[in-house]
Formats: structure tokens, C-alpha cells, sequence
């Protein structure tokens, strides 16, 4: 169904002298409204609207304002003015709001997006406010202007919202649960002109504090499969306005890739108006995408880029939602921000000999050195070959930015060449050679003049004491003796 319900609108042009711009009244909703239908009111925000003797909203640029200080608006000039009136819708599903009149010189708009066709609207949710202002253009124009103003409402449902990308003011982004877009205060939380690539985020008189909003999955890579789904922010002002935008990001994706991490999506978040002192950002990611890019939860990472430095957040696995995989991070500030898979980047840097020239089963050593360009650590098996055999492997884990060292010893019993390669790049070559042999030395025996004594001659022996021969005959020749003496007493005197 559609509402319609048209507002009077009264300007004049001053030809000489300034528009007085007075501070806005306060009353708001608090006060009568202009109810158009059973959902749709309005509501003077400044001193330039107000209701009528029926209740009907009129805004009155002209000498006929009691609350105005001026003659009319400017000749021959722009005239804006932020927070004329409010529009609240108070139904229970989303409601398309737009306004038509007949001037091309007068134009509402919502967060400056102008709000005067279906396609170009404010989507609200359930007790959902914003604040509409007006500009009026009077170059080269003497008149021409309108009387009135038509107020269009359409009850849309959430999924007719969600699937509105279009262009305009619709702020179908907040729509995937009703119940997380409560009213604040009366006023206005709220996400306006999705795109594709887009979402803008604004807070009209909230409260200080933290305020969530949804994203409603704003895709951060082309197939859509990790997206920023909420946002909550924290700041003192009681209005302010972010956007978030996937365009443009080539830059902190290709800091990212030097920092060692693969980068699966990007976000670009601007403060528009007033401060934000931090936020928890929330992502999520399809199952699939995460399988079969095989990704650890733990190892995802979000970066922040901010003036020229890259920063890892403290980043959180929460859990699954809709057979998706959710993780948030905390920030201090808005910049640029980066979802990657943390890799360790683990290249052979360095291998080396001990030496070139060996003996046979001379030990030779090969030092190699393992680094790590990435941002986690991780182990790398290396395997040394002499002459295309395999001699020995070894695993070293290093840690990221660090460098770890490995030393395998070689031996080789046999002569020859032998080329030693670490995970088949060529490290050197060494040879084994046999052990110099020992020269024999010649001698030549001369012979000394007799009257010279050689240093080197042969001693000659003294003979000295009884040989062995000399010895025996003297035990032969006392047996005998001793023989002829037995024989002697036995023979018988004469």
C-alpha cells in the first residue's frame, strides 16, 4: 500500500541582505506530529518547519515565520538547510519513503543523497527516523517554485529490501533482522545508499556510546563469499556518519602481500562527520571458500593499514552463523583493512662447503641457512645430495622474520670429484685426493782411508772370556783326565 500526504511549502527571495539561519528547536517527536497513514510521521526539527492549526507540517521560509529573523532565502543563489524536519516510520516491516514536487529548483535529500523518486528513497526500519534538508536554488530565477510537497510511503518487505542495491538513498543494508534495528531515543541508527561496493553508516542524536551496525554481508571479494556483516562502534558524539567501501584497496592488498599474508578481501572505512575512537568489526566466510582455499581459522589475520604502516589486529574465531564461519577484530581507529591467510614464507637463503680439497674419509661440512619472509612459522625439510644421491636430510622450524642454520658433515673414501646440491639447487663441488706418498731414501756405502776414522764406521768387538766351543773342550779333556785316573788306582802295582 501507498501513502500520500502532501506539505506546504512557503519561500520567498530576498533580493537584498543574508538568510538568518536560527538554531533548531528541540521538541521533535516529543511533541504533535504530522501523522500521514498509520506508520509515517513528521516532525519540525528547526525553526523553519512547523504543524499547522491541523497538525499538517508546513515549511515556511518566508516574512510570514514568527520564528524566522529574515526576509526570505537569497537571490540569485544556493541556500541548504541541514535537519528541516524528521520523517519516523513506526511499522513493524521497512517502509520506502520519497518525496515529489514539481521544481527542479528546490531538493530534499537524506546525509545529502536526494530523496525525491521510488528509486531514489530512504529506506527505515521498524522506529527508524532521518533527518531531511533542503536546498533551494534560485540562480537566474525570479519564481517558479512550488506550493507544496508530496510524501510517498512504501511498506516494503525485508527481503524486497535486502535486494535492493540500486542506487538512491534506499537503506536496505540494515535489514536482516528487524529486531537488531531498535530505535535510540526516538531517533535514527541507520545504513544509507548500499551499493554493490558500499554502505554508509549514520547515528542521528543516539547516545554516546557503542552502536552496532549491520553490514548485511558487504562483499569483500568478488564471489561474495567473505563479506563485513556488523560493525560497532564507540564514540562521545551523539551523531556521526562512516562509510565503508571495497574499491580502490589494490594498494593495502599489495603491502599485505609484502608483509608475507595472502590477502582474501578488502575495506576501505572513512569517518564522514564526527569521531570514532574504536570498533569491533565482524566478518564471516563461507564454508566452501574456506575449504578449499584449506584455511586454518586460526591463521586468519586482519590488517590495518593506516599511513603507510601495516598493523595485525587482535583478531577472534566466534563461532558459525548460516553454514558461515565468523571472526571479528578489534580497532582503534578507521583506515584501510585487510583479511588474510597467514603463510610462512620459508626460501633457502645461503649453503656453503667447509672445503674444496679433501683426503680420502676427510670430513667435509655443508651449511645451510633456512629464512622466513612470512607471518608464521614453519618447519622446511631440507635434503642434501653429493652427486644426485641422497647424503642426508634434515628439518629445520623457523619462526617468522627469522633465519635458522643446519650443518650436514660429508664423507667420501673414494678419489674423485664429487657436486653437492641442498633441495636441488647446486651448493659446490669438493675433491678427494689420495695421501702423498714417502720418498725412500738412497744410501752408497764408501769405504774410509785407513788413517781415517768414520763416524759411521761398524764397531769391531774385543774378544773377551771362554766361547762356547772353548768351553766344551775343556769339560771333554777333564772327563778324560778324570777317566785315567779310575783307570789308574784299578791297575795293580809291579
Amino acid at each position: 500500500m501507498t501513502n500520500r500526504r502532501t506539505i506546504a511549502l512557503a519561500l520567498t527571495l530576498v533580493v537584498a541582505g543574508s538568510f538568518a539561519f536560527p538554531s533548531t528547536a528541540a521538541s521533535l517527536f516529543a511533541g504533535p506530529t504530522d501523522q500521514i497513514g498509520d506508520e509515517i510521521e513528521l516532525a519540525p526539527s528547526s525553526d523553519y518547519a512547523y504543524l499547522d492549526a491541523d497538525d499538517e507540517l508546513v515549511v515556511d521560509l518566508s516574512p510570514t515565520n514568527p520564528d524566522l529573523d529574515a526576509e526570505g532565502v537569497n537571490a540569485d543563489g544556493r541556500t541548504t538547510i541541514q535537519d528541516v524536519f524528521r520523517i519516523r516510520y513506526d511499522g513493524s516491516q521497512y517502509a520506502h519513503v520519497w518525496l515529489t514536487h514539481g521544481s527542479d529548483a528546490v531538493t530534499f535529500a537524506v546525509d545529502g543523497q536526494p530523496i525525491q523518486s521510488e528509486a531514489n528513497n530512504v529506506t527505515l526500519a521498524p522506529n527508524e527516523s532521518v533527518a531531511v534538508s533542503l536546498t533551494v536554488d534560485t540562480t537566474g530565477r525570479a519564481d517558479g517554485f512550488v506550493d507544496d510537497i508530496t510524501i510517498h510511503s512504501l511498506v516494503a518487505e525485508p527481503e524486497t529490501v535486502a535486494a535492493d542495491t540500486g542506487g538512491g538513498n534506499t537503506g536496505g543494508a540494515d535489514t536482516a533482522d528487524t529486531s537488531e534495528t531498535p530505535s535510540i531515543d526516538g531517533f535514527a541508527k541507520r545504513v544509507t545508499a548500499p551499493t554493490e561496493h558500499s554502505r554508509r553508516f549514520v547515528l542521528l542524536s543516539g547516545d554516546p556510546g557503542s552502536t552496532e551496525f549491520n553490514a548485511s554481508r558487504l562483499a569483500l571479494d568478488p564471489s561474495g563469499a567473505l563479506t563485513l556483516d556488523r560493525i560497532s562502534t564507540t564514540s562521545e558524539n551523539r551523531s556521526y556518519s562512516l562509510t565503508a567501501d571495497t574499491s580502490g584497496v589494490g594498494a593495502a592488498e599489495s603491502v599485505v602481500v609484502d608483509a608475507g599474508a595472502e590477502p582474501l578481501g578488502a575495506v576501505q572505512m572513512t569517518v564522514d562527520s564526527g569521531t570514532i575512537s574504536g570498533a569491533t568489526m565482524e566478518f564471516s566466510a563461507a564454508k566452501s571458500f574456506v575449504a578449499e582455499r584449506e584455511v586454518e581459522m586460526a591463521n586468519l589475520a586482519v590488517y590495518r593499514y593506516a599511513d603507510g604502516s601495516l598493523t595485525e589486529l587482535d583478531t577472534t574465531a566466534t563461532g558459525e552463523r548460516d553454514n558461515r564461519l565468523t571472526f571479528e577484530a578489534e580497532t582503534p581507529g578507521f583506515s584501510t583493512f585487510v583479511v588474510a591467510v597467514k603463510h610462512p614464507q620459508l626460501a633457502l637463503s645461503d649453503a656453503d662447503l667447509s672445503a674444496t680439497t679433501v683426503a680420502p674419509g676427510e670430513r667435509v661440512t655443508v651449511t645451510a641457512s633456512v629464512s622466513n619472509n612470512g607471518t608464521l612459522a614453519g618447519n622446511r625439510t631440507l635434503t642434501v645430495r653429493v652427486n644426485d644421491e641422497i647424503a642426508a636430510t634434515r628439518t629445520v622450524e623457523v619462526a617468522p622474520g627469522a633465519t635458522e642454520t643446519v650443518t650436514v658433515p660429508v664423507v667420501r673414501n673414494e678419489t674423485g670429484e664429487y657436486t653437492v646440491s641442498v633441495d636441488g639447487v647446486e651448493t659446490g663441488s669438493f675433491t678427494v685426493v689420495a695421501e702423498d706418498t714417502p720418498q725412500t731414501a738412497t744410501v752408497t756405502e764408501t769405504t774410509a782411508p785407513p788413517s781415517t776414522a768414520s763416524a759411521t764406521d761398524t764397531p769391531v768387538a774385543e774378544p773377551g772370556g771362554f766361547g762356547l766351543e772353548s768351553l766344551l773342550g775343556l769339560v771333554g779333556l777333564l772327563a778324560i783326565l778324570a777317566m785315567v785316573l779310575v783307570l789308574a788306582r784299578r791297575t795293580p802295582g809291579p
